[in-house]
C-alpha cells in the first residue's frame, strides 16, 4: 500500500489508535524507526494519566525525537500552515489566517489529522469561512481576539458545519450581549463540551437569555472571565435547566459583587458547580458569608484568589459545611495572615482537601506549622505556600510532608 493508502484511513478516523500503528509499522518497515517510535510513544503519553510516574522517560523521548526531527516532520506545511503541535504521533493543531484556510484548507486536511484550528487576521472573511466543510473536520476552534462583534457570533451560529465542534473559543471579540443570543439560539452548537467567551463585552442580559435559551446540551466547561456579569444573572446561569451537564464555571474578573443592586439571594445554588473560578472579584468576606448560604454542596475546587477574604473569610471558609467535598481550595493573594491559617487547618470540614493553595498571604510559620500538624488535613497532598520569612526547619518540614 502506498503511503497516502495508509494515511487515509488515519485522517479517516482521528481519534482511532488503530491505523496509526498500523502506520507506525510501515513506517519501520521503510526504515523510519525515529517516526515510528515518535507514534508510538505519544500514542503510549496519551493513553496514561498526567500523575502517572510511567510518563517521565516517554516525555524524555518524546522531546528529544521532536527536538531532532520535527523540522522535517512539519516541512510539508510550509506556506500551508503555521505552529503545528503533534499529539499521538501526527499533526494535531495549527494556526492558518482565513485566507490560508480558504485557499489551501483541502492540502492540509490531506497532509495530515488536525482536529484543532487557531484561525488568524480574520478580516471580513468570516462568512466565506464558515461556509466551508472543511470546519466538519475539527474537534477544536479558536478564533481569538479578531475584535468582529456580534457578526462573528452570527457566522458561527449559523454554520451547520460545526455540529461535530466539542472545544469553542472565541475569547476578546467584542461579541456582546447580542452575540451570546445568536449563540445560545444556535441549533449547530449541540456538541460543544467546552466554550471560551472571556472577555467579551457580556453583562447580565446576555447571560440571562443564555441560561432561558442555550441550546448547548453537552457543555461541561464555561469561562466567562472578565466580562460584566452581575451576580444575579450568574445565579439563574448555575441553575438553569439548559445547561444539564455544566461542570466548570470560569467567572474571574467579573467584580461579581461591585453591583449593589445585582446580588445573590439568600441561598444561592453557585456552589453546585463542581469546578468553580472565582477569581479577583472584590469579593469580602461579606459576599463569601452569602455565597456559603448554598442549598446546594457539590463544589469540588474552588478559585477564590485575588479577592479581599482576609481572616474573617478565612473564618467562615473553615466553618462552612457545604465545603465538605472541597478537594481543592485556592486563596492565593487574599492578605490572609496565621490567624486565618490556624482557622482552616482546624477545619473539621475540609478533611478531604487534596490542594490548598495560600501563596502570596502575609503568613509564617505559626499559620504553616498548623497546616504541616493538622489532624484534619489528613488528605491534603499539595501545599502551596510563601516560601519567604518561614525557617529552614520549617521548610524542611514541609518538603518532607509533602515531597511531591
Amino acid at each position: 500500500m502506498t503511503p497516502a493508502g495508509l494515511l487515509a484511513p488515519v485522517i479517516a478516523r482521528p481519534d482511532d489508535d488503530g491505523p496509526r500503528l498500523i502506520f507506525a509499522d510501515w513506517l519501520d518497515d521503510l526504515g523510519d524507526h525515529p517516526r515510528a517510535e515518535f507514534v508510538r510513544t505519544q500514542i503510549a503519553l496519551a493513553r496514561l494519566p498526567e500523575s502517572d510516574r510511567r510518563r517521565l522517560p516517554l516525555a524524555d523521548a518524546e522531546q528529544q525525537l521532536l527536538s531532532r526531527f520535527a523540522p522535517v516532520w512539519v516541512a510539508p506545511l510550509a506556506g500551508v500552515a503555521t505552529a503545528p503541535v503533534f499529539r499521538r504521533g501526527f499533526i494535531h493543531a495549527v494556526n492558518q489566517t482565513a485566507r490560508q484556510f480558504l485557499t489551501r484548507a483541502a492540502e492540509l486536511f490531506a497532509l495530515a489529522p488536525v482536529r484543532e484550528l487557531h484561525l488568524l487576521d480574520l478580516g471580513g472573511h468570516h462568512d466565506a469561512v464558515f461556509d466551508s466543510p472543511y470546519l466538519t473536520r475539527l474537534a477544536t476552534l479558536t478564533v481569538f481576539a479578531q475584535h468582529q462583534g456580534e457578526p462573528l457570533a452570527a457566522a458561527v451560529a449559523d454554520c451547520p458545519h460545526l455540529r461535530q465542534l466539542l472545544r469553542l473559543d472565541l475569547g476578546r471579540n467584542e461579541i456582546g450581549c447580542d452575540g451570546l443570543q445568536r449563540l445560545a439560539d444556535s441549533p449547530h452548537l449541540v456538541s460543544v463540551e467546552e466554550m471560551d467567551l472571556a472577555s467579551n463585552e457580556i453583562d447580565g442580559r446576555g447571560v440571562r437569555y443564555a441560561a432561558e435559551r442555550a441550546a448547548w446540551p453537552e457543555l461541561r466547561r464555561l469561562e466567562l472571565a472578565d466580562n460584566m456579569l452581575g451576580a444575579a444573572a450568574v445565579e439563574r446561569l448555575v441553575q438553569s435547566a439548559r445547561l444539564p451537564k455544566l461542570h466548570h464555571l470560569g467567572l474571574s474578573g467579573n467584580r461579581l459583587w461591585s453591583y449593589q443592586r445585582d446580588v445573590l439571594p439568600e441561598l444561592t445554588g453557585l456552589l453546585r458547580v463542581p469546578v468553580l473560578d472565582l477569581r479577583n472579584n472584590g469579593l469580602t468576606a461579606d459576599g463569601l458569608r452569602v455565597l456559603l448560604q448554598s442549598h446546594a454542596s457539590g463544589v469540588r475546587e474552588l478559585d477564590l484568589c485575588r479577592n479581599h477574604l482576609r481572616d474573617d473569610g478565612a473564618t467562615l471558609l473553615a466553618n462552612a459545611e457545604v465545603l465538605r467535598n472541597l478537594r481543592v481550595l485556592k486563596l492565593g493573594a487574599n492578605q490572609i495572615s496565621d490567624d486565618g491559617l490556624r482557622a482552616l487547618a482546624a477545619s473539621p470540614y475540609l478533611g478531604r482537601l487534596s490542594i490548598l493553595d495560600v501563596n502570596n498571604n502575609p503568613v509564617g510559620d505559626d499559620g504553616v506549622r498548623a497546616v504541616v500538624e493538622s489532624r484534619h488535613l489528613t488528605a491534603l497532598r499539595q501545599f502551596i505556600y510563601p516560601s519567604l520569612g518561614l525557617s529552614y526547619r520549617l521548610r524542611e518540614a514541609l518538603r518532607e510532608r509533602y515531597a511531591d
